[in-house]
């Protein structure tokens, strides 16, 4: 049974994107201020093809490995939000890179519309830049700081929750 309800459009004035040190709560977290053309999420696996010689095709796929990555645009070119895109952290007006003895691992959390009127909150607990990141300083054009993270496993949580949660939040 189809249910306009569950289609979500676009995001809206209350949806959010944070980043805090790893480990750091929401309340902790710094919102990284406007995107443009959204967030993505991508999820992918590699399978092991089980196959025997007495059947023609594969009788079983086996999950070998599972990655997550995020993407997302910043509409806000602060130096912040540019050492959070080559993995560096700053907190002065001034950004300089070069060292990279000390990984800084984030947790994200990304809240957005969800189905049926609710909210959709992301949490993605250990995350690291993926080193690929672009700006551009165009005449007439905005200047966006892209953004791209791989989510990894973070193996002191429960096994089943190692990459993080999704949930959907209904307003009471």
């Amino acid at each position: 049974m189809s249910t306009p309800t569950n289609i979500i459009v676009g995001i809206n004035a209350q949806s959010t994107l944070k980043a805090g040190a790893y480990g750091t709560t929401e309340a902790n977290a710094t919102d990284l201020g406007f995107i443009k053309g959204g967030i993505s999420i991508e999820h992918q696996e590699t399978a092991y093809e089980v196959k025997v010689d007495q059947c023609l095709g594969i009788i079983d796929k086996i999950t070998t490995a599972e990655s997550l990555k995020i993407k997302f645009s910043l509409a806000e070119a602060t130096l912040a939000n540019i050492a959070l895109a080559f993995g560096y952290s700053t907190s002065s007006t001034t950004f300089e890179f070069g060292d990279k003895s000390a990984e800084t691992y984030k947790t994200l959390y990304i809240n957005v519309k969800g189905p049926n009127g609710a909210s959709r909150k992301y949490t993605f607990w250990k995350c690291r830049p993926s080193g690929k990141t672009s700006q551009s300083y165009k005449r007439d054009s905005e200047t966006l700081v892209e953004v791209e993270f791989d989510v990894l496993c973070d193996t002191s949580k429960d096994i089943n929750k190692r990459f993080g949660k999704i949930e959907d939040i209904t307003s009471a």
